[in-house]
């Protein structure tokens, strides 16, 4: 008895092994949707970027910050919402493990950073830097970088025309974290 429980137990253990090797496989034809394509087309075309020293700082902070950081589930999610049924969260799960398998995080974060939207029609970091600082990226001073990736968790909410306050707070906290994380 105990040798046919571990036998199935075994073929089972084989065939789920399987399944899932297939469906984050380049086999599997869900990832030949559109809206997919585009997404690792778009995500291919953002590593030209040079967005250094802004990763740098976002990753020495959500090193230590305890919040939601993934670029990755960031960027399938940046696919839009789907069709209202019950499969689509198991499909964006399956795009999820598939751009975070073939992408790095740094990679899908470059992908966040050109096509967040800041508010005020101004779409990637480089428009919204323009904008709010009348800088380019290169020229900003840590404060001014570290208010663009304050942004990237609610630009509404830590919006610097609308809610300066809040926004001081915010980069406050996070300039905090940056230099602690150093000593």
């Amino acid at each position: 008895m105990v040798k046919k429980s571990l036998k199935i137990f075994f073929y089972l253990l084989v065939f789920l092994i399987v399944i899932i090797g297939y469906l984050l496989s380049d086999f599997n034809p869900i990832y030949k949707n559109k809206e997919f394509v585009n997404l690792t087309y778009e995500i291919k075309d953002a590593k030209k970027e040079d967005f250094k020293s802004i990763i740098d700082i976002h990753n020495k902070i959500f090193r230590k910050l305890k919040e939601h950081n993934c670029p990755c589930q960031d960027a399938v999610n940046s696919i839009g919402p789907g069709p209202y049924r019950h499969g689509y969260s198991l499909t964006k799960s399956l795009y999820y493990l598939k751009i975070k398998k073939d992408f790095t995080q740094n990679e899908c974060l470059k992908f966040i950073l050109v096509h967040y939207d800041f508010g005020y029609r101004k779409i990637g970091i480089k428009s919204a830097s323009k904008f709010f600082f009348n800088k380019n990226i290169e020229e900003l001073n840590e404060k001014e970088k570290l208010t663009l990736i304050a942004m990237l968790k609610n630009s509404s909410l830590y919006n610097p025309i609308r809610n300066k306050e809040g926004v001081k707070n915010r980069v406050y906290l996070l300039e905090r974290i940056l230099h602690n994380q150093s000593k």
